[in-house]
């Protein structure tokens, strides 16, 4: 599935870029030419990039090898949206490690033009060309600072510059490596000095991250996180060591790459979760559990193949899991830029044992044109698949355009055998959402997309926001669907990793899987959760006990970096409560979970965030409370009905500390536990 529907609106404005050593102010940086002589040291690899300006705010522009199409060139941009995805046409670089070839892209207003060793190579239209202010990056190796892939060039580099112009095909074929020519370039890293500095003076020294090295006047790159970067404090910090998270009882991340859409399935007594890994032409993994805490990774379920223009020859994206007399079935989104009869189609592929796949293309399923949108770039992705027992027909639920106005819908088809398939009308009143999920619980019809939900009646809708919240866990969890194993619905997404390693940075696709939940019905179609009754086991071993205490100014407690906090609170009607977690002892900042009851709702922040989420609870009870603490990433839950996330990279180590403002609370039941 495309993430641009929830990157965008992440996206700052870019600022003004610094002055260009001949005094002038190109700002803001729209018209321009990158330039780089590069060697690749293999032609199978994929999304690295020779030279990269970035608005470290998620836009850039880019010369990226083989991202979309091996061994091809391409004008890099976020989300594709400068990129031309039509490619099988382009030559295919033949160039071997020892051989350097000028690229170049000239950006021309809304045109942009390759061109490999001084002769045009492509030239396509764009909506709107980017800008790049005075905070903008350069990056040589990867691919832009916020690439989720970490894909990087691997070969070397012996001239890149970057000009605040759009040079013609004329000047750029008289272009040499090493060599100035009118005009003067913005910025130039000729590397002879056997120093990592632009030449021009614009932009200070960089830094040379992982294997990076200059030798013999050129930048030398292994493909492997190594890239060089200025300013040297742009880009994503080394993280801490060690990343706690990844060494916790719980949070299952693959160990290349990160885990993006889950796909849940459950089967005889074992839960398993497909995932699409954040890679290069996206493939589907897959996790096994019996009790939801201890993963095993089984062989890849989907990968792309067949023809590079095809519905599989791209990426892998989200869909769903069903059996049907013995036989399993997946309905995956094949999404490749590169197909003329469309971006996104629906496929299919079978297995008698859920470990080894076969694909049929001769079904791949397109839009009808009639009800839903059969345009190129049309939505058609995400199927969700289940039998309708009221129907006695199976459903397939999905994220497509309505045909007339290309409005985002969910739209519907059924089947008798899982092979033909009838479009119907979409949900009433549901909208579009990515990754839907559709089933009964309690007496309501609960739609889950990939951002929110939505309830009815009747499978068909009309679909309807519930009263109090159309949240399970957001911001900071994305993408969730669930399965039912007879008993339970067992809900379980991603949380978002953020590049920079900073607390409020802005989020990556893919991150590491959240503990899984438990979903059941509130009153009037309201959805809660819980974490489930496993994880809850894991954490055992209690290192802090209080039974009763009332919060005043001494309600501070020393506690591991990572645990499970437990306790139930009697707040006065009007007092807000609010529990610090890892606060700091010089400054006093903190994660902190804040519960209104008078306002009806809850807030966890830092100096760098605060998401607030509608939250009603009974006072006249004691209200529970439960936060897991792990590395980076705190998961919080309330009463066991609403739940809030978050990435938590500032503060690794502190203290405990409950407060309340405007009336009283006691605390009952503290209890601080870590995992034997």
């Amino acid at each position: 599935m495309r993430r641009n529907q929830w990157i965008a609106s992440a996206v700052l404005l870019a600022g003004v870029l610094v002055a260009s050593a001949r005094g002038a102010a190109p700002f803001p940086l729209t018209d321009k030419t990158l330039v780089a002589w590069a060697a690749p040291a293999t032609l199978t690899q994929r999304g690295g990039s020779v030279l990269t300006l970035d608005d470290r705010a998620g836009g850039f522009d880019g010369i990226v090898f083989g991202e979309l199409s091996p061994g091809k060139w391409m004008a890099g941009s976020d989300m594709f949206h400068r990129t031309e995805h039509r490619q099988s046409a382009w030559p295919t670089e033949i160039a071997d490690a020892h051989t350097f070839v000028q690229l170049a892209i000239v950006y021309r207003a809304a045109e942009i033009t390759v061109y490999r060793a001084g002769k045009q190579y492509e030239r396509h239209h764009i909506d709107q060309p980017q800008e790049f202010g005075k905070q903008s990056a350069v990056v040589i190796g990867l691919r832009h600072l916020e690439a989720a892939d970490h894909a990087c060039f691997a070969g070397a580099i012996a001239d890149a510059r970057i000009y605040n112009v759009a040079l013609t095909a004329q000047q750029i074929g008289a272009l040499q490596p090493g060599e100035l020519s009118d005009p003067k370039p913005l910025a130039w890293w000729n590397f002879k000095t056997g120093k990592a500095e632009d030449a021009m003076g614009t932009f200070p020294p960089a830094r040379l991250v992982g294997a990076a090295r200059i030798a013999e006047g050129k930048l030398l790159l292994d493909g492997h996180e190594s890239y060089m970067v200025t300013p040297a404090d742009a880009g994503p910090p080394a993280p801490p060591e060690p990343l706690p998270h990844f060494d916790s009882p719980i949070g299952y991340r693959p160990t290349t790459n990160a885990l993006a859409d889950t796909i849940p399935f459950f089967w005889k007594g074992d839960y398993h979760v497909f995932f699409l890994r954040v890679a290069p032409h996206t493939p589907w993994e897959h996790i096994v559990s019996k009790d939801l805490v201890h993963w095993r990774e089984l062989p890849t379920a989907l990968a792309a193949s067949g023809p590079p223009d095809g519905p599989d020859g791209g990426n892998m994206f989200t869909g769903s899991v069903t059996e049907r007399q013995g036989t399993f079935h997946i309905f995956y989104t094949g999404d490749n830029g590169n197909n003329p009869r469309g971006t996104e189609f629906i496929c299919h592929a079978t297995s008698p044992d859920l470990i080894t796949w076969t694909k049929h293309p001769d079904e791949a399923l397109a839009p009808d044109g009639v009800l839903y949108s059969n345009t190129r770039q049309r939505d058609f992705r995400d199927p969700y698949v289940f039998y309708n027992d009221a129907e006695k027909r199976w459903w397939m639920i999905f994220f497509g355009n309505d045909a007339k106005t290309h409005h985002g819908v969910q739209g519907l088809a059924i089947s008798d055998d899982l092979t033909k398939w009838e479009f119907q009308p979409p949900l009433d009143g549901a909208g579009g959402q990515e990754c839907p999920d559709l089933f009964r619980i309690g007496d309501k019809w609960c739609l889950i997309g990939g951002d929110h939900y939505s309830i009815a009646d009747t499978p068909r809708g009309p679909y309807r926001q519930p009263p109090v919240s159309a949240m399970i866990d957001r911001p900071n969890i994305y993408a969730a669907k669930r399965m039912f194993d007879g008993q339970r619905h067992i809900w379980t997404g991603w949380v978002w990793d953020i590049p920079s390693h900073r607390d409020g940075g802005r989020g990556a696709w893919g991150g590491t899987q959240c503990l899984p939940r438990e979903l059941y019905a509130g009153p009037e179609g309201q959805v809660y959760s819980k974490p489930a009754a496993e994880v809850s086991a894991v954490f055992s071993k209690a290192v802090l006990q209080r039974p009763d205490f009332t919060v005043d100014a001494t309600s501070i407690f020393d506690v591991p970096d990572h645990y499970m906090l437990e306790c139930q609170v009697q707040l006065d009607p009007k007092a807000e409560l609010v529990i610090a977690l890892r606060q700091q002892p010089d400054s006093g900042k903190a994660y902190r979970l804040a519960l209104n009851p008078e306002k009806k709702e809850a807030h966890l922040s830092s100096p760098r965030f605060n998401y607030q989420r509608p939250c009603p609870v009974d006072i006249t009870r004691p209200i529970k409370f439960q936060a897991f603490v792990q590395g980076t990433i705190i998961e919080c839950f309330i009463n066991d009905q609403y739940a809030e996330t978050c990435r938590a990279y500032d503060y690794q180590h502190g203290k405990l500390a409950f407060a309340v403002h405007g009336g009283t609370a006691k605390v009952h039941d503290l209890a601080v536990k870590v995992a034997k």
